[in-house]
């Protein structure tokens, strides 16, 4: 597909052809990763499964929030994206952001149940697999989400956005942040 797209840049391309393969090429490797980590969860889930692993009712719990905070993220990222919606992309990184916050506060608490006997080493095994590949979804729904704000705004620098964005915590950053803690 990469590919594709590269021989597609030496044809005459109207403004909005030429912004949308710039998008995609920004893009393609981050929607290819989203793609890996969603098979490891699934095998990840297959393996719980085939094992007959269930995790505790708090494990479980947690692991409900993350999965609905993750399919969250990918609506908002993949209905931004196909409907080229600037405005969408920007309720992205709060979101992204609470899912790191709850990553690290759900590997404590599973540390915690560990230690109690609450919890096994392969739940811990799995569990940790789980959250990893939730977490490395919403950084790359993240970087999608930063490559079309920056492509809108005709500069490409996602470092300097990200830091931009923690930095200033803006008004519409902490209320989507805020809203989706209440989720």
């Amino acid at each position: 597909l990469g590919t594709y797209l590269i021989k597609i840049t030496s044809k005459e391309l109207t403004p909005r052809q030429t912004a949308d393969v710039s998008k995609y090429l920004h893009t393609i490797s981050d929607l290819e990763r989203i793609s890996d980590h969603s098979l490891n969860i699934g095998e990840t889930a297959q393996e719980l499964y085939t094992k007959k692993i269930v995790f505790s009712p708090t494990g479980a719990r947690e692991l409900k929030v993350m999965l609905a905070a993750v399919t969250r993220i990918l609506e908002i990222t993949i209905n931004a994206f196909l409907d080229n919606d600037v405005a969408a992309a920007y309720r992205v990184e709060p979101l992204e952001e609470l899912i790191d916050n709850l990553c690290d506060e759900m590997k404590l608490h599973h540390i915690d149940r560990l230690q109690t006997g609450e919890c096994t080493l392969n739940h811990g095994f799995a569990f940790n697999d789980l959250l990893t590949n939730c977490e490395r979804v919403s950084d790359h729904c993240s970087n999608i989400a930063v490559a079309m704000i920056e492509l809108e705004s005709d500069s490409f620098d996602t470092h300097e956005y990200i830091n931009s964005v923690m930095a200033m915590h803006s008004h519409s950053f902490d209320e989507y942040y805020s809203e989706y803690s209440k989720e």
